[in-house]
């Protein structure tokens, strides 16, 4: 484990980047799996910025997704697909061709997550595999308890999390019940592990990844058995996902 820590939130930004853009350096088709929240904005300014300026380019990488709401279309403002699509795929004009994003409102979501470890087989799997961590341990909607073997898979939010959510999207949203989302086994078989963390309210699940020890009641604990993690942490106080 590769632990970064930096003090503002443009520090973790350009931090992250440096990650993002070594990797497209080495392999410039790389199946890049990305978070939403309020975390990894400033990396997503600072991509699409790289970018305008020429410093790299993601047009051949693949872009998958973490999660997703369950029930919500992409055309949703509150889905995962449109955050994604506002902060990174329509700034870069990303093609549609190298996108494969969680369908939350798939009539079957069983069979949805089954298509959704199909893409990822068919693109040889996840190379950077990019995570935020929320306050009780879960990474992506991979909630306390959750086995460690599972892929793609629809899940029930806790309520701490929806409240969470609610709180983020102004209180006045009835946040969805369950979500899609990549399982603890897809994420571990990513080649690179990035870990964003920010937020005071993370304290406890950040000591938990850091104490070493594999305990399921914090899903992030689970990044001890990747082949590569690389952890950022913001050390000042900072409200985010």
């Amino acid at each position: 484990m590769r632990i970064l820590k930096v003090d503002t939130p443009q520090a973790l930004a350009v931090a992250a980047a440096d990650v993002v853009a070594d990797q497209l350096r080495v392999k410039p088709d790389s199946v890049l799996a990305l978070p939403t929240g309020n975390t990894p904005l400033g990396l997503y300014a600072e991509l699409v910025q790289r970018s305008r300026l020429g410093r790299l380019s993601l047009t051949e990488a693949r872009i998958f997704n973490l999660d997703e709401y369950l029930g919500l279309e992409s055309s949703d403002p509150r889905s995962y697909a449109a955050f994604l699509e506002r902060h990174l795929i329509q700034p870069l004009a990303l093609a549609p061709s190298r996108i494969r994003l969680l369908r939350g409102d798939a009539v079957e979501p069983e069979a949805e997550c089954r298509d959704y470890d199909a893409a990822l087989r068919s693109v040889g799997g996840i190379d950077l595999c990019i995570l935020g961590l929320g306050g009780n341990g879960h990474i992506a909607f991979n909630e306390p308890g959750s086995a460690w073997d599972s892929h793609t898979h629809v899940v029930r939010l806790t309520a701490a999390t929806r409240s969470r959510h609610a709180a983020e999207a102004g209180g006045e949203w009835v946040v969805p019940s369950h979500g899609l989302t990549l399982g603890i086994a897809s994420i571990l078989a990513a080649r690179h592990c990035l870990l964003l963390i920010a937020g005071e309210h993370k304290a406890l699940a950040r000591a938990a990844l850091y104490a070493g020890t594999e305990d399921r009641a914090w899903p992030v604990t689970s990044l001890a058995r990747t082949s590569q993690l690389t952890v950022i942490e913001l050390s000042s106080p900072a409200s985010s996902r």
